[in-house]
Protein backbone atom coordinates (compact mmCIF):
# COMPACT_ATOMS: atom_id res chain seq x y z
CA UNK A 1 0.00 0.00 0.00
CA UNK A 2 3.02 2.24 1.03
CA UNK A 3 4.64 2.14 -3.00
CA UNK A 4 1.00 3.12 -4.23
CA UNK A 5 0.79 5.73 -2.23
CA UNK A 6 3.41 6.91 -3.30
CA UNK A 7 2.67 6.01 -7.22
CA UNK A 8 -0.59 8.93 -6.35
CA UNK A 9 1.80 11.21 -4.38
CA UNK A 10 4.43 11.28 -6.96
CA UNK A 11 2.09 11.51 -10.16
CA UNK A 12 0.36 14.82 -8.35
CA UNK A 13 4.10 16.33 -7.88
CA UNK A 14 5.31 19.16 -9.91
CA UNK A 15 8.94 18.32 -9.05
CA UNK A 16 11.24 17.32 -11.56
CA UNK A 17 12.26 14.14 -10.33
CA UNK A 18 12.09 10.68 -11.15
CA UNK A 19 9.83 7.97 -9.39
CA UNK A 20 12.82 6.26 -7.79
CA UNK A 21 13.86 10.08 -6.46
CA UNK A 22 11.22 11.14 -5.65
CA UNK A 23 9.95 7.48 -3.37
CA UNK A 24 13.82 8.52 -1.57
CA UNK A 25 12.58 11.51 -0.39
CA UNK A 26 9.91 9.51 1.55
CA UNK A 27 12.15 7.41 3.37
CA UNK A 28 12.05 7.84 7.31
CA UNK A 29 8.01 9.13 6.41
CA UNK A 30 4.97 7.05 8.04
CA UNK A 31 2.82 6.86 5.47
CA UNK A 32 -1.14 6.68 5.56
CA UNK A 33 -3.52 5.85 3.21
CA UNK A 34 -7.31 6.51 4.02
CA UNK A 35 -9.61 4.45 1.48
CA UNK A 36 -12.85 5.44 -0.24
CA UNK A 37 -15.60 2.93 0.19
CA UNK A 38 -14.30 1.32 -2.80
CA UNK A 39 -11.15 0.33 -1.79
CA UNK A 40 -9.27 3.28 -3.41
CA UNK A 41 -7.17 5.41 -2.22
CA UNK A 42 -8.96 8.65 -1.42
CA UNK A 43 -6.26 10.70 0.79
CA UNK A 44 -2.88 10.08 1.67
CA UNK A 45 -1.39 11.71 4.98
CA UNK A 46 2.44 11.61 5.49
CA UNK A 47 4.51 12.66 9.25
CA UNK A 48 7.65 12.57 10.19
CA UNK A 49 8.07 13.74 13.54
CA UNK A 50 5.62 16.41 14.42
CA UNK A 51 5.60 17.75 10.86
CA UNK A 52 2.72 16.41 8.33
CA UNK A 53 0.75 17.11 5.17
CA UNK A 54 -2.05 15.17 3.43
CA UNK A 55 -3.18 15.04 -0.46
CA UNK A 56 -6.49 14.28 -1.48
CA UNK A 57 -7.52 12.75 -4.67
CA UNK A 58 -10.36 13.70 -6.25
CA UNK A 59 -13.31 15.64 -4.63
CA UNK A 60 -15.53 13.07 -3.36
CA UNK A 61 -13.63 12.80 -0.47
CA UNK A 62 -12.67 15.23 2.25
CA UNK A 63 -10.53 14.83 5.46
CA UNK A 64 -12.78 14.20 8.26
CA UNK A 65 -12.69 15.35 12.04
CA UNK A 66 -11.38 12.02 12.96
CA UNK A 67 -8.56 12.26 10.72
CA UNK A 68 -8.02 16.22 11.70
CA UNK A 69 -7.77 14.48 15.40
CA UNK A 70 -4.93 11.93 14.70
CA UNK A 71 -3.05 14.48 12.28
CA UNK A 72 -2.03 17.03 13.62
CA UNK A 73 -4.17 16.10 17.22
CA UNK A 74 -2.20 12.97 17.47
CA UNK A 75 1.37 14.54 17.16
CA UNK A 76 0.38 17.50 19.09
CA UNK A 77 -0.32 14.80 21.94
CA UNK A 78 3.22 13.63 20.87
CA UNK A 79 5.55 16.41 20.19
CA UNK A 80 3.46 19.16 22.32
CA UNK A 81 2.60 20.59 18.62
CA UNK A 82 2.88 20.13 14.75
CA UNK A 83 3.69 21.83 11.38
CA UNK A 84 3.20 22.07 8.35
CA UNK A 85 3.99 23.48 4.90
CA UNK A 86 1.59 25.20 2.54
CA UNK A 87 2.17 26.62 -0.94
CA UNK A 88 1.95 30.18 -0.72
CA UNK A 89 -0.03 30.25 -3.60
CA UNK A 90 -2.31 28.27 -1.81
CA UNK A 91 -4.54 30.65 -0.44
CA UNK A 92 -7.42 28.13 0.47
CA UNK A 93 -5.31 25.76 2.14
CA UNK A 94 -3.78 28.59 4.08
CA UNK A 95 -7.66 29.81 4.99
CA UNK A 96 -7.91 26.00 6.09
CA UNK A 97 -5.07 25.85 7.99
CA UNK A 98 -5.78 28.85 10.25
CA UNK A 99 -9.14 28.21 10.38
CA UNK A 100 -7.87 24.85 12.18
CA UNK A 101 -5.92 26.57 14.04
CA UNK A 102 -2.52 27.18 12.78
CA UNK A 103 -0.33 29.97 12.72
CA UNK A 104 2.46 31.21 10.70
CA UNK A 105 6.38 30.48 12.12
CA UNK A 106 8.10 31.05 8.95
CA UNK A 107 8.27 30.93 5.10
CA UNK A 108 11.00 30.39 2.10
CA UNK A 109 10.75 31.45 -1.65
CA UNK A 110 7.63 28.87 -1.99
CA UNK A 111 6.13 27.69 1.05
CA UNK A 112 4.10 29.16 4.43
CA UNK A 113 5.56 27.19 7.44
CA UNK A 114 2.54 26.25 9.90
CA UNK A 115 2.81 25.25 13.81
CA UNK A 116 -0.18 24.41 15.59
CA UNK A 117 -0.41 23.46 19.90
CA UNK A 118 -4.09 22.81 20.27
CA UNK A 119 -6.79 21.50 17.70
CA UNK A 120 -9.61 24.33 17.61
CA UNK A 121 -12.52 22.09 16.50
CA UNK A 122 -15.61 24.07 17.69
CA UNK A 123 -16.64 24.65 13.61
CA UNK A 124 -16.68 21.91 10.97
CA UNK A 125 -13.96 21.81 8.64
CA UNK A 126 -13.80 23.83 5.78
CA UNK A 127 -14.06 21.43 2.81
CA UNK A 128 -11.13 21.41 0.01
Amino acid sequence: MREQCIDLLFADTPLYLTREQFGKTLDGWDIEPVLRADGSIGIVFISRGPEFHFQKFGTDIQASRAHLKKYPGELIAQYGYATTRTPKSETRQQRFNERLGFYRVGEDEENILYRIDHLRMKEPPCQL
